[in-house]
């Protein structure tokens, strides 16, 4: 499942540049290539967007390269797509560890991602919360809202499986390896699900990948001891709860995929 991912303007002026060209004008800077490579492409849902307007973008610049997507799924299948040569590029959300750079791949970042923290609308009163309320409030001993100034309502917590590279993040930088979350919350396999959820749900709150349908649902995205979670405050590091997106190809990859890295760095 796809995220609209608002980051993907950390892309830069690739992007910009690039779409703002036309097919036509970009067929004069094209060259005569008679056969034509398939790169396929899998792995991570959080990436995939964009890795899809990158290629998209790449798309204008050659015509000897063309791009099969596999359907999204998660960072290890990307890794394993690229280990077993199924894919050339997989689509990861966080960088490789020891192990996996000691087997030869070769991580290629793409963005940083804000993850928020978002509480439906029915939270009224609140729109920043602290690291210590954040702990708190996955633990249990914080579980209405009106301790932390909002409404006397019981706090609904959506959560993500700890196999999920948004919940990693978020215990390396608010949690800790060791909290234990309390029982009461809402354990999701999937963010989309977990989005749709608090959504729908009175006096809940979530950690998310900032996205841009956010903007039109009925949540509210808080700032963390007062530092809005901006694409600014995350790349001057002032922001710290960030995804990751990049990707993954094998220690040596084929000339059209080289390529195709050369054009995203």
């Amino acid at each position: 499942m796809k995220n609209r991912i608002l980051a993907t303007i950390l892309v830069g002026g690739v992007l910009s540049s690039i779409a703002s060209c036309s097919p036509a004008a970009s067929e004069s800077s094209r060259t005569d290539v008679t056969t034509v490579t398939t790169l396929n492409v899998g792995g991570s849902s959080e990436a995939y967007e964009v890795l899809e307007q990158l290629a998209e973008s790449y798309m204008y610049t050659t015509d000897s390269a063309e791009f099969a997507f596999y359907p999204p799924s998660q960072t290890s299948g990307g890794l394993q797509g690229v280990k077993t040569n199924t894919l050339d590029i997989g689509g990861v959300s966080r960088k490789l560890a020891d192990a996996e750079s000691k087997d030869g791949l070769r991580y290629v970042p793409l963005v940083e991602v804000p993850l928020v923290m978002v509480v439906h609308e029915s939270v009224t009163g609140i729109t920043d919360i602290t690291a210590d309320q954040i702990k708190a409030i996955y633990s249990g001993e914080i579980s209405n809202w009106q301790e932390i100034g909002g409404p006397n309502a019981e706090i609904n917590l959506f959560d993500l499986t700890e196999d999920e590279n948004e919940k990693q993040v978020l215990r390396q930088t608010y949690l800790g390896e060791t909290l234990e979350v309390t029982p009461k919350a809402i354990v999701f396999a999937e963010d989309d699900e977990l989005v749709e959820s608090a959504s729908a749900t009175d006096f809940s709150i979530a950690a998310v990948p900032l996205e841009d349908e956010l903007s039109e649902l009925p949540l509210t995205v808080l700032s963390i001891d007062g530092v809005e979670p901006s694409i600014e405050n995350s790349q001057a590091g002032d922001y710290m709860m960030t995804l990751p997106l990049g990707m993954v190809v094998s220690p040596k990859p084929s000339p059209a995929t080289e390529s195709f890295i050369a054009f995203v760095t």
